[in-house]
């Protein structure tokens, strides 16, 4: 059976046309106005629909049901993270290598503090917490160890870790040489981006 295009009144087969709420269209006149969501192929209006970063239109419904419900609506984060995603953000536009915040194991006291502290750096070495121990109250990777021996509070004990750029610091160092445990990690980034400029 055949009907008239809603828009243009060429004659279109039912069958052969394209509906959009219950009018009935022609190809071309379809295609201009409206085309078909990529995931559920329900006919859209191209004005009022979303498109993919593949170019494809969606319709709201599925693009509703792509929302990640577990991902945070707005993620808790403090002053040294936002000043990294700030400084982030502009060396991208630039095009420039960003500084970044050291890396450290959250679940360890003091670490958070610290890591605000010594702020924004080139070459952001691994920091985590050790608990104190007789044997050894700092341990650092071998590129670093020598600067760590050179820096670290007097009397200090520091064994060779493995890796690379890893530091751990006893708790007792942690509290109670907060300053000087500070300027070590700085001095550690420092060392690490004149090595990588080196290389």
């Amino acid at each position: 059976m055949s009907r008239y295009c809603e828009q243009c009144s060429e004659v279109v087969s039912e069958d052969g046309g394209h509906w959009y709420n219950d009018e009935l269209y022609c190809e071309g006149c379809f295609y201009d106005s409206y085309t078909y969501c990529q995931r559920c192929d329900d006919a859209i209006n191209r004005d009022y629909c979303h498109t993919d970063n593949d170019g494809d239109h969606i319709c709201d419904r599925c693009w509703e049901e792509d929302i990640d419900d577990n991902a945070p609506v707005d993620p808790e984060i403090n002053d040294s993270e936002r000043k990294q995603i700030i400084n982030l953000s502009k060396c991208w536009l630039k095009g420039e290598k960003p500084k970044t915040l050291i890396r450290i194991n959250r679940s360890d006291d003091y670490l958070e503090e610290i890591q605000s502290e010594v702020g924004l750096v080139a070459h952001a070495p691994y920091i985590y917490g050790l608990r104190d121990r007789e044997e050894y109250q700092i341990k650092a990777s071998p590129n670093i160890i020598q600067k760590v021996k050179e820096l670290a509070p007097k009397n200090t004990i520091v064994f060779e870790d493995i890796g690379h750029n890893r530091l751990a610091i006893s708790k007792t160092l942690r509290e109670q040489h907060q300053e000087e445990i500070i300027n070590l990690i700085k001095a550690v980034s420092t060392q690490a981006k004149e090595e990588a400029c080196a290389a």
